[in-house]
């Protein structure tokens, strides 16, 4: 680490007690973050024995303390991490920004990987190692801790360090659809920012398919080259309809094929409903459109400058409503979502923006709430998964007195070949059931959401429902994994092979059976 960015160990530790001792002492909560900022590793580890920082999720769930935190700025510190936990017996875990409510990243006693402060460049792809039919233009390779969104099938080459310290940059096979994008003939063996780390170059299908989605299980990803597209601009416009008007539309009566034309009229369309009837038994829903523009100056907007106050405002005071929801959860949800469906609209439609503006949600991204996310197969079940799923929330706040705090966002996504991929082989619909953290019954309600719609009599069965790895809360079991997965007999043969020693195992894969 350079001299220049190091933190006194004992002014670390110092600063740590005076943290705990004094919570209220603003100027060392100041020093503290500061230090952090320059050197996280050794304020992460400068911890007092019995106060070492324990790691927890973006709602403060899946507690776990580790072994220690390490923070790399390299592929070769990478390597050595891996080699000090295999001396040590230790497993090792990756973590990102904790956007995960299920045991994804919870390994208690493991060393913690923490590669967002360091490992954010983003690297041009060498040309002159490519095959001739690999086209460079708009080809990129991005250290791991870049922040990304979902972006599985954008990759086109991981760079992975495994237990051993091997490191392969793993590819499809040359007889595969997707064709490698590097020569054989011409990788050197190693990567440009690293002349001292040997990469062997993997050019197989099943290892391609495995690592995609693999959930940290096969080793530390170091990098992924991926090809990307000049900045855009998204037109978008927000219609306040009901889900009863939306139906006939997304039915597979509605069109010969799949997807329906209302889908193929536009590049991304999603739903946002209300799971609770209004009085004429129709669910408020609101329909958003966007479409892609050259990229643009920016105009319109969601919403009005009172609009966004009031947004502030309700933000900030989402702890007093949990409390009033939890007081009266019938009424309070039923008005509170739907006077929130009626501020979604545009005010002044359409709004246009660049691409990634438009797609971040703001101010709202700061809420504690969290979801399961139910992925189904859309040409087969898609309306009568979402009927399903607002009868279930129908039952329960009858028999139960137990709601959701929140609409259900509907998305489409295009099928993948990631062997565990939550849209594997189909072409989905996402069903996120969101809610507000603290809210009563909350794990109870979503619990049995899925438990209807997955496994009992009159629901769609496990060979259409499969959870988001992430949004999970832990329901997902042993048994859904192996009817939900066709290919994970081919994912486990790479997992057992580049995860000999147990390494990568941790909650998530000894609750799933995955070594099996």
């Amino acid at each position: 680490m350079d001299e220049v960015n190091k933190v006194d160990p004992n002014e670390a530790i110092e600063l740590f007690i005076w943290a705990l001792e004094k919570p209220d002492d603003e100027d060392k909560k100041r020093q503290l973050v500061a230090a952090f900022e320059e050197d996280p590793e050794t304020v992460l580890n400068a911890a007092p024995a019995d106060a070492v920082p324990t790691w927890r999720n973006c709602i403060d769930e899946q507690p776990c303390v580790p072994l220690k935190y390490r923070c790399p700025k390299s592929l070769k510190e990478l390597v050595g991490i891996v080699g000090e936990a295999r001396d040590k017996k230790a497993p090792v875990r990756a973590i990102g920004s904790g956007h995960s409510f299920s045991d994804i990243t919870n390994a208690q006693d493991a060393i913690l990987v923490k590669p967002q402060k360091w490992l954010k460049q983003v690297f041009s792809v060498d040309a002159s190692i490519l095959h001739h039919v690999s086209d460079p233009a708009n080809t990129i390779r991005a250290q791991c801790g870049i922040t990304y969104g979902p972006m599985a099938d954008f990759v086109l080459s991981i760079v992975l360090v495994t237990e051993s310290g091997k490191v392969y940059q793993i590819e499809p096979s040359p007889s595969s659809t997707a064709q490698p994008i590097t020569d054989p003939a011409k990788f050197p063996g190693h990567l440009p920012e690293a002349p001292d780390v040997l990469v062997e170059l993997k050019q197989d299908d099943d290892w391609f398919r495995a690592a995609k989605v693999a959930m940290g299980c096969l080793g530390i990803i170091y990098s992924y080259t991926m090809r990307v597209q000049k900045a855009f601009s998204l037109s978008e416009v927000r219609t306040l309809t009901t889900w009863e008007e939306m139906k006939p539309l997304l039915s597979p009566s509605s069109s010969s094929s799949w997807p329906p034309p209302i889908l193929q009229n536009t590049d991304h369309f999603e739903l946002l409903i209300n799971p609770y009837a209004q009085g004429d038994s129709t669910h408020e829903c609101i329909q958003v459109k966007r479409t892609r523009e050259e990229l643009t100056a920016p105009r319109g907007a969601r919403l009005t400058g009172i609009s966004k106050w009031l947004e502030v405002i309700g933000v900030k005071s989402s702890a007093a409503l949990v409390v009033l929801l939890n007081t009266a959860p019938g009424l309070l949800n039923r008005v509170v979502i739907s006077g929130a469906l009626g501020f979604l609209q545009d005010m002044d439609p359409p709004y246009v923006d660049v691409s990634h503006t438009v797609f971040t949600l703001g101010i709202e991204n700061t809420m504690k709430a969290w979801a399961v996310e139910l992925h189904v197969d859309a040409a087969e079940d898609c309306v009568d998964a979402i009927d399903k799923v607002l009868a279930a929330f129908k039952s329960l706040g009858k028999e139960k007195k137990w709601y959701i705090a929140g609409p259900l966002g509907i998305r489409f996504i295009k099928s993948s070949d990631a062997f565990l991929a939550p849209q594997a082989g189909r072409f989905t619909v996402a069903i996120e059931l969101d809610m507000l953290y603290g809210i009563h019954h909350d794990r109870d309600l979503l619990g049995k959401v899925k438990e209807v719609v997955c496994t009992t009599v009159g629901g769609l069965g496990n060979h259409s429902v499969r959870l988001h790895w992430g949004l999970d809360w832990g329901f997902t079991t042993s048994d859904d994994v192996r009817k939900w997965y066709p290919d994970l007999g081919k994912w486990q043969a790479v997992y057992r092979e580049l995860n000999k020693t147990g390494m990568f195992d941790n909650a998530f894969t000894n609750r799933l059976r995955l070594s099996e």
